[in-house]
């Protein structure tokens, strides 16, 4: 019950203002509200968990609204041209999302992997972007040397 009216005021006072901005210069801007939304949906799927201790695969989309709120907010305020720096976030958001419910859950040996990789994945980008140079070219190559010298070692193991 108590979920109903709070969910019912928030949409009335969302309807009220956007009516209301209509009529009056409210000096607020939607770029600066909408990512409010996601905030609050993020925080109350935590929230319902740590309350009842439930469904902890809640904590996933709740991570990942959180991150995704906080990207949009920080592109509204530095400015939507911030997105060429913040979109590897899309990508890190699922991953904090399943950290949150494999620690709780302890079960993080079986969800290391995706969030190691979407973790990863993500940085890489955010490196690419701030620095801006062509990291794959390093992780392939590196890779690639790896390789060449596992080969090479296992091709000396046989010899002897």
């Amino acid at each position: 019950m108590k979920n109903s009216i709070f969910g019912g005021l928030i949409l009335i006072l969302l309807g009220l203002y956007l009516i209301i901005s209509n009529i009056i210069d409210i000096n607020l801007n939607w770029n600066y509200i909408w990512p409010s939304i996601l905030l609050i949906l993020g925080f109350r799927f935590e929230y319902l968990y740590f309350k009842y201790k439930k469904n902890p695969g809640g904590l996933v989309p709740g991570g990942i609204l959180i991150t995704l709120g906080v990207i949009f907010y920080l592109s509204a305020f530095l400015g939507y041209s911030s997105m060429e720096y913040l979109w590897p976030g899309f990508i890190l958001a699922p991953a904090i999302g399943l950290l949150q419910m494999s620690i709780v859950t302890k079960k993080l040996k079986e969800y290391i992997f995706p969030i190691i990789f979407l973790s990863g994945l993500s940085i890489i980008f955010f490196l690419q972007e701030l620095i801006k140079i062509n990291i794959w070219n390093y992780i392939i190559g590196l890779l690639f040397i790896g390789i060449g010298i596992n080969i090479l070692i296992k091709r000396r193991g046989h010899n002897e």
